[in-house]
Formats: structure tokens, sequence, C-alpha cells
């Protein structure tokens, strides 16, 4: 620094440079100089920038100089430490290199991985490869080769279970090669094995057949039970004809015959003799005298005298009870007839019970043949040009043919001299109730049994029921008595219970052949009825006559549970209806004629004034004077002709209604004739009033 304006000369320092240098970096960080907070707080404070500067510089020496003294201090711990850094740096260098070494490792061990993966990959085809391999191998193997003791079983062993199991075995194997010698032909076992499996197959049927025949010869016997043979032995055994029908046609076929041949004459023999013992138990119902239309009196002995009829005979003409044993697919329907029970115990039977049981043991051994069939002679694996079912059915045939033969002959015996039209439509119920039984059975080779059985039945229950339209005929025909029986004749209690039968019969079914010949009957018997009434002189006896006749006819009807839905019904009450009605009339004309014929005559005029006020008088005074006297007589003379109540009474209801409504007639016609046109009324005689005759008849309403 100088004084009185010597400048000063700083050796050394290059200023000029410099404070341009500074000059021009002033201008860009001159704002952030000038905020800075301690340039401020100078520069507020007006501090000597000089002074201030060296003291900052001050400062910094003793700084440096207590860091350099700190530093002299600590050199120990600074070499100290400079030398772990350096031997951290050897052993980083060290992991460095065994990291180095660990990663090529790794690679290493990555190739090895690599390499091993497809190793194993390799080996896992080869072994899948060998397990295919082996499997059919092992087909092959299981499918060809015999085991030694199979092939001596065969060949020497006893036809059993053990021979079975064994013969189970090598015709699966025979099979394996049927099916897959095409396949395989180019394998050397396969042709070497065949020659064998086919020896060893011509020997088991050898031995096959010699077993089978020996057991189906054992059938001969009558007293064996084929039954218990098929279940027992056949069924058990039934593969070994399986294996003939498949492996040895020729075989199979022999057995077939052999069985056929044996069993056709088994159930023939066993029918036979069944049938011949149910004839013997047969209790004849009917003969040829036993018509509707034949009388009691003209059933004459070849001596001429009156036939007796058998005190325990049936009544040919009322089912009865005999519908329940001609039952077979109820609970409650009787077993199958034992001949030996039935002979110890002296029973006899109606044809229809016989025929039943001859039908029930056709069908229950059919039954069981026909399953045995199915299961013995039919092979499911069998190529044969016909079906099973086919085959089923022509072995069937064979075997039973005799036998159903046996069956109709047994028929046709009975229907040649039977005149049981009940007999003869229970045979055709039951033949109905078997063929639904065997279609519930599923056994459909009887169907041809059943169609000739009913075209036997048919006709003869057609010709019986022709017979007795004839016989109601014929008695048509005959000259009618002067004085008639006012009791029903024995036609008319025999037609009753004939048709009442015959519609039992045919409830559930609605055959049209019974419900025509029914309609046939009833116009013969309704004929012969008119003809006995319209023969008699007395019309009176006549309308008793017809009456009592359809009275016991209905009567039986509805005792048998019928209503007038029937048709029988329905047209037998009509005619009593018309007839009790025209009974009514024919009463109330011979009773009260002069009444009748009066209010008749008065109805005819068209001018009321016509009517004589004296004849209408004079039948008043008449009416008056006897009109309880008239219904007594009326009263009196129908209990004397009815003697069923429930029918007198309805008889004697109609015939009083009938005289009330013509009584009040009258009245109608005396009171627009007499009290309304006539001044002096009282002159003419006052009729009773009609509630008063009312009254008076209410005392005969029970009468019967």
């Amino acid at each position: 620094m100088a004084a009185n304006g010597v400048d000063f000369v700083f050796e050394g320092f290059d200023t000029t440079d410099e404070l341009g240098d500074a000059r021009a970096e002033v201008p860009e960080d001159l704002p952030d100089v000038l905020n800075d907070e301690l340039i401020k707080s100078v520069l507020t404070r007006g501090v000597d920038l000089r002074q201030y500067s060296r003291q900052i510089e001050q400062e910094l020496n003793d700084l440096e100089d207590e860091q350099l003294t700190s530093y002299e201090e600590h050199e120990g711990a600074l070499l100290e430490l400079d030398s772990e850094i350096r031997s951290c740096d050897e052993v980083l260098e060290n992991m460095e290199r065994l990291l180095v070494s660990f990663k090529s490792s790794l690679g290493a061990i990555n190739n090895d991985i690599q390499s091993l993966q497809n190793d194993s990959l390799s080996m896992s085809v080869r072994l899948k490869n060998r397990v295919v391999a082996e499997k059919q191998l092992d087909k092959i193997i299981q499918g060809v080769v015999v085991p030694p003791e199979a092939v001596r079983m065969i060949c020497d062993g006893e036809v059993n279970e053990r021979y079975l199991e064994c013969l189970v075995d090598i015709n699966k194997r025979i099979a394996y090669m049927r099916v897959h010698s095409k396949q395989h032909k180019r394998l050397r076992v396969f042709q070497e094995i065949q020659p064998e499996l086919d020896r060893l197959c011509l020997r088991a049927s050898s031995k096959l057949r010699e077993f089978l025949l020996d057991k189906i010869n054992v059938l001969r016997s009558l007293n064996s039970n084929a039954h218990v043979l098929q279940s027992s032995i056949f069924l058990k055994y039934r593969f070994f004809n399986h294996f003939l029908i498949e492996r040895h046609a020729e075989a199979a076929v022999e057995v077939r015959d052999s069985y056929i041949h044996i069993m056709r004459q088994y159930y023939l023999d066993h029918f036979e003799t069944y049938q011949r013992g149910l004839m013997k138990l047969e209790r004849v119902v009917a003969d040829k005298t036993d018509v509707i239309g034949m009388e009691e009196s003209n059933k004459l002995s070849l001596f001429g005298t009156a036939k007796p009829v058998a005190r325990d005979k049936a009544n040919v003409f009322n089912l009865g009870a005999r519908a329940a044993s001609a039952l077979i697919d109820s609970e409650d329907s009787p077993r199958a007839i034992v001949l030996s029970i039935a002979s110890e115990a002296n029973e006899k039977y109606t044809f229809e019970a016989l025929f039943r049981s001859y039908s029930l043991a056709l069908v229950d051994n059919a039954t069981t043949e026909y399953e045995f069939i199915m299961q013995f002679f039919v092979s499911p694996k069998a190529r044969q040009r016909i079906t099973g079912s086919d085959m089923a059915r022509m072995v069937f045939s064979h075997i039973f043919d005799p036998s159903m033969r046996v069956g109709e002959h047994f028929l046709k015996a009975y229907l040649e001299t039977t005149y049981d039209a009940l007999g003869v439509l229970l045979c055709v119920r039951i033949m109905s109730q078997l063929a639904s039984e065997l279609q519930r059975r599923q056994v459909p080779v009887l169907d041809s049994y059943v169609n000739s059985m009913n075209m036997l039945l048919w006709p003869r229950f057609q010709a019986i029921l022709d017979g007795h339209i004839e016989s109601a005929k014929r008695l048509a025909s005959y000259k009618g008595k002067a004085k008639i029986d006012t009791q029903p004749p024995a036609i008319v209690r025999r037609y009753a219970e004939l048709a009442s039968s015959l519609l039992r019969l045919n409830q559930g079914y609605n055959t049209h052949v019974v419900a025509l010949s029914l309609a046939r009957l009833r116009t013969e018997v309704q004929a012969y009825l008119t003809h006995v009434a319209d023969g008699s002189s007395d019309k009176h006896a006549s309308l008793v006559f017809l009456i009592n006749s359809y009275d016991l006819l209905l009567t039986v009807l509805y005792e048998n549970g019928f209503s007038e839905r029937e048709e029988e019904v329905g047209s037998w009450k009509q005619e009593f209806a018309t007839t009790v009605m025209a009974f009514a009339e024919s009463e109330l004309e011979k009773h009260f004629g002069y009444l009748k014929q009066f209010v008749v005559d008065a109805e005819r005029q068209s001018d009321i004034a016509q009517i004589s006020a004296d004849e209408l008088g004079r039948t008043a005074s008449v009416f008056n004077g006897e009109w309880r006297a008239q219904i007594s007589a009326i009263n009196s003379s129908i209990i004397q002709s009815f003697s069923n109540f429930r029918t007198g009474t309805e008889i004697l209801h109609v015939v009083l209604g009938q005289l009330i409504i013509y009584y009040t007639r009258f009245h109608s016609l005396y009171d627009k004739r007499i009290a309304r046109r006539v001044a002096s009324a009282s002159e003419i005689c006052q009729p009773v009033g009609v509630q008063s005759v009312m009254v008076d008849i209410k005392k005969y309403r029970n009468n019967f």
C-alpha cells in the first residue's frame, strides 16, 4: 500500500489479466453472489473486504494446519487402514478368481445336465417302445401259448369243472388265433401253434361229444326228471355245447338231434300218460238232449221210458263256480291236477278243468324247455345262417309238436261228443289266458297251438248254440194249448241261466260271436213265449204268463250282477214294461171297462157339449157304487197271479196308477161338461173325488 498517490506494485502477480477475467465473470455470477447470505451480511455491516479477505485466508491456513496436525496424529491408523484396504483388495481378487472358476464349473455342469436330459429322453422313448412291444408280445404269448397242464387235461383229463376251466382257456386262444392270424401270419409262432390248436380242438370236441351224448341218453328213462338234469348238468356245462357249435358243427348237430329225438319221446310219453289219466277223471256235464228247448218229459231212454236226470249232475246252463276253476292268471286259481291224488280221492272234474290242467302243464313245460333251448343250443358267438331265436323255435318245434298234437286230439275227442256250450267257451277263455301268460313270459313258440285250439273251439261253440236256437224254434212250432200255465216254462230259466253265464264269460272280451249268438237265441225265446201266449184264448192268463216269464228272466240276470246297461237286460226290461202296461189295460178293461170306454169315447168328441150328461151321470154313479170292491178284486187277482212280491207290487202300482189317470181324465170331462155348462148340476150324480180314491189306493201299497 502507498501514500500520496504513489502506486504500489505487486510483484509476481499478473493483476491485469486476472482482473480482466474477474470482470468478465462477475456479470454472470453477480446475482448469485449478491444473494448469498454471508456476502449480504458483510456488505450490510460495511466490513472492509480486504481485511475480511485476509481474515478468511488466515482461517483457511489455520484449518489447513489443523488438518495436517490431525493427519500426522492419525498417520499410523491411516497406514494401517491402507494396509487393510490392500488386504481386502487381495481377498476380493481371490474371490473374483473363485467366482470365475465357479462360473466355469457351472457352465460345465449345465452342459452335463443337458446331456443327461437328452439321454433321459432317449431312454424314456426306448422304455416306452419296449413296454409297447412287451405288451404286444405278452398278448401274443398269452393268446397262443397253451399251458402244458391244460393240454394234458384236454387230452387225457376227466370231463368236469376243471375240464371246463381249461376248455374256456383253450377257446380263448383259438379265438385269438382266428382274429389275429392274418395280422401276424408272418410270425413263426402262429405258423407252428395253429396245427397244434386244431388237433387239440378236435380232441376236445370228441370228448365233449361223448360226454353230452352220455348225459342225454340218461333222459331216455321215464323215471328221470328232465328239468332237474337240465338245470344241474346241461346248463352247468352249456359251454361244452357252445364250444361244439362254434368249433365243430357236425358234432353239435349230432348232439342236438340226439337231444331232440329223446326229449320228443320223453314229453310225448308223459303227456300221453297225463292225458289218458285226465280222461278217466272227466264228469260229463251235458248230452244231446240238454238244450234249452227240450222238455224233461221228452228225455226218453232206449226202452221208451222217461230218462231220469242224475241228481249229482251239474246244471249245464248255470256257470256257478266253474269259471273259478278255469282261471290261470289269478293267485287263487287252482293248481294243475295231480293224477295220483285225484284218483285216490275218486274226484271227477268238468272237461274245462281237465283241459286247463293239461294246457297249464304244457305251457309250464314249454316255457322251461324254451328257456333251456335258448341257453343251451343258442351260442351268442356262433356264426350261423339263422338267428338264435329261429334256431330255438326249430328245436322246440321238433320236440313239442307231438305233445301239442296230443292236446289237439284230447280236445277233438271232447268236442265231438260235447253239448256243453259253457264248457267250450270256458276252454276258449282258458286259451285266451294262456296266450296272455305266454306273452308275459315272452315265450313265442306256442302261438300255433293256441290258434289251432281256437279254430277247433269256436265252430263247436257256434254249433252247440245253434242247437239251442233250433230247439227253441221247434218249441215255437208246436201248436199252443188252449189253457195256458201261467208259470214260466223250463226254457225260460234255462235260457236265463245260459244267457247270464255267457254274459259273464264275455265280460272283458266282448266277443262278437257270443253277442250275436245271444241275440239270435233271445229272438227265438221271445218268439216261443209270444207263440205260447198267442195260442191261449185266455188273454189274462197269457199276459200273466209273459210277465212271470220276463220277471224270471230279469231276476236271474239281476242276480248275476247285470244291469239295464247290458243289451240283454235292456231288451227284456222293455218287453216286461210293455207287457205290464198291457196287463194293466186288461185289468182296467175287466173291472172298470165302462169308465175307460166312456173316457176314450168322450175325448174323441170335438165339442164337449156332445157328451151325454146322462151317460156321464150313470158312469159316475156306477163308479161310486163299486170302485172299492173293484180295486179289491184287482188286488186279489194280482196276488193270485204273481207270487213274486216285488213284481206283484210293481204291477199293482201300474194298474192302480192307470186307474187314477183314467179317473182323473173322467173328472176333467165331468167338470167341463156338468159343473160349468149345466145350471142344474145337482141333478147329476156327483163322482167321488180323485183324492179320496188315491187315499184308498194307498192302503194296497204293501199288500204283498
